[in-house]
């Protein structure tokens, strides 16, 4: 009996302190509170933001129109966004709501100061692209405006990649491969990454970009995560690299369940001229369609159980769509004709020099139809390339010699009724914030963009293949305004052009 009375006590106790807090106005606490809690807030957030325990204070986040109880939850925006963050305490009866004027950045921004530091037991002049050399790696970036080490490992290797960007450029790109499965700055899990030098994009973002756009259309299978780094090297600095994923299956990533030892699985394969090119013999893990070469990357040609039945398999599996595709019918179950399209109005608003040659990956599906994807390697496009006609106006991809299923599939005036929708599509809806990623992303890269040039001062130098227009531009800010200005261009032509009798009797020039 005594413990019930003891009990009641207490909560009679409790009671009365609690309708004490609910009658008292805590207003002139709260108020003094606000100094400490707007300066508490950073003006750039890139994670979770949580606050320290206020005691008998609630506190709410408030951001457009969304409301976080004691945590602000990040969420990457598509660009950096500068809006105000309300924050709402409570006590009591009482309630007060602060402003904060911050910017929301988002993965890809410059703002994050991403820095990698990649310490080798040889000198970059030993780096090959045929070994990996071990390294340790450790990458720190800027998190709610604290530097932090985001990661730390010496299980890891480096070796060169690229064909052009490899041997002709100083600057020089590398694979990353770690031992086991890595996250860096919240890409997704995968022992592959990719540091690309974007030495002869001297706006640096042309692959970011691309990426970024793919990620607005549903339809594309998979747009990969690229982050912006400044790269040292054994305490060299190498400038503003992009850390971008390596285009592969993996369960993290494609996801394609890719069996050797079954024909009907799922394969993952690319374009690639070069065989054809170097007049190879049709080998073991590439073949031939209308002389257009095409390389198999998954079932791994290694495997064991792996023959050559795959490759006529998916060779036969190619010709079948190709002849579809000429007669204008049946092509619907062998492709995935929405998704085709939209991958390539990309390369085509892009006028990117590979869509014909090479980096053009694709999947067969099991049981299913052919689809396209990842894209990939777009430095040498957005106007970047003067052994092409590079110019905002004409047609390409769908040209001679350029790439061949494009080209039969524009034949098609069903195709290109709905190329010319879907176009008009992303004019409406998805250009605006792709002309406002460019010019956010090029501010937020300024300052990077500015130690980078001058650790190799070339903005007014040709690299190839530069055209005069990029060259002429000699700080960071025109040559993002060339960027900005050819996708303006390129979009207005090919909308006129859409519109004229040319296109739709499927005339696209020599």
């Amino acid at each position: 009996m005594k413990k019930w009375v003891i009990l009641m006590i207490v909560f009679g106790m409790l009671f009365v302190l609690q309708a004490c807090d609910t009658f008292k106005d805590f207003t002139e606490d709260i108020l003094a509170l606000e100094e400490d809690v707007l300066l508490a807030i950073p003006d750039h957030v890139n994670d979770d933001l949580e606050f320290p325990n206020l005691g008998d204070y609630d506190i709410t986040f408030t951001w457009k129109d969304q409301t976080f109880k004691d945590i602000f939850s990040y969420t990457s925006p598509f660009y950096d966004e500068e809006d105000i963050l309300y924050v709402t305490i409570k006590r009591g009866r009482s309630s007060q709501t602060f402003e904060k004027v911050i910017t929301l950045l988002s993965y890809e921004s410059g703002y994050n100061q991403n820095v990698m530091y990649l310490d080798l037991e040889v000198s970059v002049d030993a780096i090959t692209k045929e070994e990996y050399e071990r390294v340790h790696v450790t990458l720190e970036t800027v998190k709610n405006g604290i530097k932090v080490i985001e990661h730390e490992t010496g299980e890891a290797g480096l070796r060169g990649r690229g064909n052009s960007t490899w041997w002709v450029y100083e600057k020089k790109p590398f694979r990353l491969r770690f031992d086991k499965n890595t996250s860096l700055l919240g890409m997704r899990e995968a022992k592959n990454y990719v540091l690309l030098a974007e030495y002869a994009d001297k706006s640096l973002m042309r692959n970011a970009i691309t990426q970024k756009l793919a990620s607005r259309f549903s339809v594309i299978n998979y747009a990969l995560d690229v982050r912006f780094v400044e790269l040292y090297i054994n305490d060299e600095y190498r400038g503003v690299y992009l850390l971008t994923e390596h285009v592969e299956n993996h369960p993290n990533k494609l996801n394609l369940e890719s069996i050797p030892g079954q024909l009907n699985t799922n394969y993952l394969f690319e374009l690639d001229m070069r065989f054809y090119e170097q007049q190879e013999v049709e080998g073991f893990d590439w073949f031939l369609v209308d002389r257009h070469a095409y390389q198999i990357k998954d079932p791994d040609p290694d495997d064991p159980l792996y023959t050559g039945e795959h490759t006529n398999y998916l060779r036969t599996s190619m010709y079948q769509l190709e002849d579809a595709l000429i007669n204008k019918q049946g092509y619907e179950t062998l492709l995935d004709v929405n998704q085709a399209i939209i991958f390539f109005m990309i390369h085509e608003l892009a006028k990117n020099v590979d869509v014909g040659w090479s980096s053009v990956f694709m999947i067969k599906h099991q049981d299913g139809p052919i689809s396209y994807g990842p894209l990939w390697d777009f430095d040498f496009a957005y106007g970047n390339a003067d052994y092409i006609d590079y110019n905002p106006e004409n047609w390409y991809g769908m040209r001679t010699w350029k790439n061949r299923m494009f080209i039969l599939m524009m034949q098609i005036p069903e195709i290109r009724d709905e190329f010319k929708a879907q176009f008009e599509l992303f004019y409406q809806s998805i250009l605006p914030d792709f002309l406002t990623l460019i010019d956010v992303l090029g501010q937020s890269l300024e300052e990077a963009a500015s130690r980078n040039f001058e650790r190799w001062p070339i903005l007014s130098t040709y690299i190839w293949p530069n055209p005069w227009q990029i060259v002429t531009r000699t700080t960071y800010q025109e040559q993002v305004n060339y960027v900005r200005g050819y996708v303006i261009d390129r979009v207005s032509w090919m909308s006129e052009e859409m519109e004229t009798s040319r296109y739709a009797n499927g005339l696209f020039g020599d």
